[in-house]
């Protein structure tokens, strides 16, 4: 694993690998980097033993992603031990949704330089390289480099990205597809 920094107090999304379900969105409560061994918080959440698990870490130097089994629980808190997973660096990376609203306070658009009208956004699914956000109609175009910044289960983010592709929702709305540039957290 890659991970070498405290991961207390960190959000993390864990998805089911069998069935793609995202089955948990909560804290890490402790990080023993000896052992790749994290506890979460699972107060009123539910985890089977043995279950593999694709888990989405916050840390305040960026967004990981690693695989791990589901251990003991005890109280309410888990036991996960966490394993490198494959290497991801293309468009299938595993994507986790997360709803969390945000607000873009600059573009910089190739032809017009910097914009910066704040909006309101919607984040509706991550991964460690991407992101799907939804935009108000007509305010983010392909090749724009968006700043924006969330909190989220306390913890805030400041993420830059670039929109690769605009496409048209409900409402007024547009789903934007991004890339990931620079994640910072706290």
């Amino acid at each position: 694993m890659e991970l070498h920094e405290n991961l207390d107090n960190c959000r993390i999304i864990l998805r089911d690998v069998e069935s793609g379900r995202t089955i948990a969105d909560t804290m890490i409560l402790t990080y023993d980097g000896t052992k790749d061994s994290i506890r979460i918080a699972t107060e009123g959440i539910f985890l089977d033993e043995g279950t593999k698990i694709s888990a989405l870490i916050f840390s305040r130097s960026g967004l990981f992603e690693n695989q791990g089994t589901v251990g003991g629980r005890e109280a309410d808190a888990t036991q996960i031990t966490l394993y490198e997973g494959t290497s991801r660096n293309d468009r299938h990376a595993v994507r986790y949704r997360v709803n969390i609203q945000g607000e873009v306070d600059r573009i910089v658009r190739p032809s017009e330089g910097k914009i910066s009208e704040a909006f309101g956004i919607t984040v509706l699914n991550m991964s460690s390289i991407g992101l799907l956000i939804q935009a108000p109609e007509g305010r983010i175009r392909e090749k724009d480099v968006i700043r924006f910044s969330a909190v989220s289960k306390g913890q805030r983010l400041s993420i830059t990205a670039e929109a690769m592709r605009v496409a048209g929702a409900d409402n007024g709305m547009e789903n934007i597809g991004c890339s990931v540039q620079l994640v910072n957290l706290g």
